[in-house]
């Protein structure tokens, strides 16, 4: 049975030393670990971490499986740990060695409430990317742990400690093997989350992760109900094809459409409670559907962590572009991009040579280029400090897949994270249990992916309880209509947020300038649409978090008059 929820102790044993320990999320192998470490049936996790601290030390979150983080001190030593999924935020203060991280809510802002300064290079890094990746946080003096990393701490000094994921074998074996080892692994992590169950469900998307979770969840559960979101149009429905698959499993769909007045509610609370400015559209949608399923569910499936795991192969053009276009001068590129994008038939074709760094082309969303954040923030911009950058150049130029894996699971997933919090549901995330996860990554890449078939091993699986045509066809990501949206009501949230009045972002960015592309959006240029949207988010985010004000300048010194004679 996992351990869920939160969690604090105090002393555990008779010493001079104080041992405490808190943690968020879920630790899946909670009991087994009691079991192992030979603790008495019904030990408390808190009892379980202490313990496992005891016997392993820093090497101790090797052991842990499940969606957490944990803050851990013991007399001098302390330990800061985040596992690998990121899914659970965890931030420490800018101490010196021997300090330990300074008090920081676990999860959360200090507790007073108290706000920091921007930090200037990770208001750039939102703008680029939308979100903004560990170790980097929004404000001056804060960092956040990274994913599937521990900070172990004392008096001699700090260390940073990370466990390697696991490699790719040198063949690829057969694939059925793979399958059925997969699949041994996927039901005992269900069994898991369902057994003890009384109101089981499952997100549906009608996509192969969720599809699959579905299909062998069905045969443990078969009271499960499936939950699928919908949105209007057929571009962003995935209504239909969840229907499918569900009629097939036999099981219960719910599917949930939120009008408009409920996500702009949502959107609203996100900016009031979310730790950093997300700009992921589709947040206030998934927050709404977490906090139904919360009321009605005690245990539910997400599909979250199979492309991590599994790894993705990047666009045709994407490809073209790292591999070809990036060895031309930029000035070139630049010239091949205008002559692309004037000829008759072949502007489609501008993405592969028009880009500044070969990165650029993976960037999830479409943000502001370094040159438009030069011009709003007022000052130089380099994005050679993000974790984004720093892990594509951990790559040879031709590593296609194995650099796109990578830059998956560098992007963080704040969605989920932040819609977690807010909502105070933890699903189950069983592509992230430890067993699942390390199978996946080891194996062979021509097992994950296939031309024409990505998730070869996924795809597999499911084929054998889901007929293929119920599920196979394009496929997107959770999309939510945020152009629509941000149109919406005469553009009520560009002039709640964006206005001159509005001030939020006064002293910030350019008011100009961020007047001129929420006119060029209203104007119709939709191609302006997600950068005016990343304003927005930020502006609401702002509005309910103001940073701190710069420190004055000092005063000129005071220079004492005579008195009078």
């Amino acid at each position: 049975m996992a351990a869920e929820g939160s969690g604090s102790s105090g002393p555990v044993r008779p010493a001079p030393i104080l041992a405490t320990v808190a943690w968020q999320g879920r630790i899946e192998n909670a009991r087994a670990l009691a079991r192992a470490l030979g603790l008495a049936p019904g030990a408390s996790t808190d009892a379980v971490l202490l313990a496992a601290w005891h016997r392993w030390g820093p090497e101790m979150p090797a052991h842990l499986s499940g969606v957490f983080s944990l803050a851990l001190r013991d007399g001098d030593e302390w330990l800061l740990y985040r596992d690998p999924s990121g899914l659970r935020s965890l931030f420490h203060g800018a101490g010196g060695p021997g300090t330990g991280p300074q008090a920081l809510e676990l999860g959360a802002w200090p507790a007073d409430g108290s706000r920091g300064r921007l930090l200037r290079r990770s208001l750039h890094e939102y703008l680029r990317f939308g979100d903004i990746a560990a170790p980097h946080t929004v404000y001056e003096g804060i960092a956040a742990v990274e994913p599937g990393q521990a900070l172990h701490g004392s008096s001699r000094g700090l260390a940073r400690h990370g466990w390697p994921v696991a490699s790719a074998s040198g063949q690829p074996g057969p694939l059925q093997a793979a399958t059925d080892s997969l699949e041994t692994r996927l039901r005992r992590s269900l069994r898991a989350a369902l057994e003890p169950a009384r109101r089981p469900a499952a997100f549906l998307s009608g996509g192969v992760d969720s599809a699959l979770l579905c299909a062998l969840a069905a045969q443990i559960r078969p009271d499960l109900t499936a939950v699928t979101v919908a949105f209007e149009g057929q571009a962003h429905d995935e209504a239909p094809a969840a229907a499918r698959v569900a009629a097939h499993l036999g099981l219960k769909h719910e599917v949930l459409r939120f009008d408009r007045a409920a996500l702009l509610g949502a959107f609203e609370r996100v900016g009031r409670q979310a730790e950093q400015p997300i700009a992921d559209p589709a947040t206030a949608a998934t927050v709404l559907a977490f906090e139904h399923c919360r009321e009605r569910y005690d245990s539910v499936l997400d599909g979250t962590g199979a492309d991590e795991a599994v790894g993705m192969m990047p666009p045709r053009h994407v490809r073209w572009a790292v591999g070809g276009a990036s060895r031309l001068p930029l000035a070139v590129r630049r010239v091949l991009a205008a002559g692309l994008r004037l000829a008759p038939g072949l502007a489609g074709y501008a993405p592969i040579v028009d880009f500044e760094h070969p990165a650029d082309t993976m960037i999830r969303w479409r943000g502001f280029t370094r040159g438009e954040i030069e011009r709003l923030a007022g000052e130089p911009v380099s994005f050679a400090d993000t974790r984004f950058y720093r892990v594509f150049e951990q790559y040879p130029r031709g590593a296609h897949f194995q650099r796109y894996s990578a830059l998956v699971d560098a992007m963080p997933c704040e969605r989920l994270n932040q819609a977690m919090r807010i909502s105070g549901l933890q699903p189950h995330y069983p592509f992230c249990d430890a067993e699942v996860d390390r199978h996946l990554r080891g194996l062979h890449p021509a097992l994950r992916y296939a031309p024409g078939a990505p998730k070869r091993v996924l795809r597999a699986l499911l084929a054998r309880h889901v007929p293929p045509p119920l599920w196979e066809g394009p496929k997107h990501g959770f999309d939510f209509p945020w152009a629509d949206f941000l149109a919406g009501d005469d553009g009520l949230l560009m002039r709640r947020h964006l206005d001159p009045g509005s001030g939020a972002l006064n002293g910030i960015l350019d008011p100009a300038l961020v007047q001129h592309y929420v006119r060029r959006f209203r104007a119709g240029e939709r191609d302006t649409g997600f950068r005016v949207w990343l304003l927005v988010v930020l502006a609401a985010w702002l509005r309910a978090h103001p940073p701190a004000s710069e420190p004055p300048a000092p005063s000129p010194p005071r220079v004492p008059t005579s008195a009078p004679a």
